[in-house]
């Protein structure tokens, strides 16, 4: 059986060029390494055959930091050819990369995340850079759980340039260990910011993005979720996606623990040159 689901976060890397406080994928810890592509092509092999989600989210750490991000992003277009698929970069490594390349993947959509409000020229220009590639181009000013995003389409890209003022910690910190809050698991998910989203990380199926980016630093202190292989119940996951579960309250409950992005203090830039 494949179950038909809205989006499902794809992990492709581990490390980061930035370490932003409070990150859903712990990018202030120690984070290192990429998904092997060859890892990748046999995730995708396998999923294709169990999932099939509208949207696929290129997800990290910093997708652009994988060494053979364009083969990465054939592995999933050929495993979901007719899945939207949407890369999610700080934008600060675009600079590296031709601009042609993001044209040539189809239903591709790019959502570069702006961090830090005094690196948003540079980012603007590594925009500019792809939108000179192609006319036609049409633009929109919106806004998406209250955060500023400019929207820009063509017919074989869409870019989203979003501006993610503040992230509600996922975790709390004591004495340099990861703990859950302990919250009310219905309050927690009110307030998730991404609460239908799975994630598929080291080849399991996780409710939430937070989740595999936590456990793997925690190593059984403290949390005790498992993700699901491609063999376990998949249905559990898909039957509660957008509902909130008892590993919701790990989470805080409010916006009090919520980190401001767009104070340089929060957000570390480790490769910017």
């Amino acid at each position: 059986m494949k179950y038909r689901i809205k989006r499902l976060d794809f992990n492709v890397a581990y490390a980061c060029n930035l370490a932003c406080k409070g990150c859903i994928s712990l990018s202030d810890f120690d984070r290192r390494g990429v998904e092997s592509l060859q890892d990748i092509q046999e995730q995708c092999q396998t999923w294709s055959k169990i999932i099939d989600p509208s949207v696929i989210s290129i997800f990290g750490g910093e997708p652009l930091m994988h060494p053979r991000i364009q083969k990465v992003l054939e592995a999933i277009r050929e495993a979901w050819p007719n899945a939207v698929i949407r890369l999610i970069t700080n934008g600060y490594l675009l600079r590296k990369h031709d601009p042609e390349t993001w044209f040539k993947f189809g239903s591709l959509e790019m959502q570069v995340s702006v961090h830090r409000s005094d690196h948003e020229h540079m980012i603007t220009k590594e925009i500019k850079r792809i939108v000179s590639c192609r006319k036609d181009w049409s633009a929109t000013r919106s806004r998406l759980d209250g955060h500023k995003q400019l929207e820009l389409h063509n017919k074989d890209l869409s870019i989203f340039k979003s501006k993610f003022k503040t992230f509600v910690m996922p975790y709390r910190l004591e004495d340099g260990e990861l703990k859950p809050f302990n919250s009310d698991p219905t309050k927690a998910h009110s307030i998730c910011g991404s609460p239908d989203v799975p994630i598929l990380y080291r080849d399991r199926l996780y409710k939430c993005a937070p989740l595999p980016n936590i456990l793997e630093l925690d190593k059984g202190k403290n949390y005790t979720y498992q993700g699901v292989g491609p063999d376990g119940d998949i249905e559990s996951i898909v039957d509660n996606i957008n509902k909130p579960e008892s590993v919701c309250a790990m989470c805080p409950e409010n916006k009090n623990h919520s980190i401001d992005h767009f104070d340089k203090e929060n957000v570390r830039v480790k490769d910017i040159d």
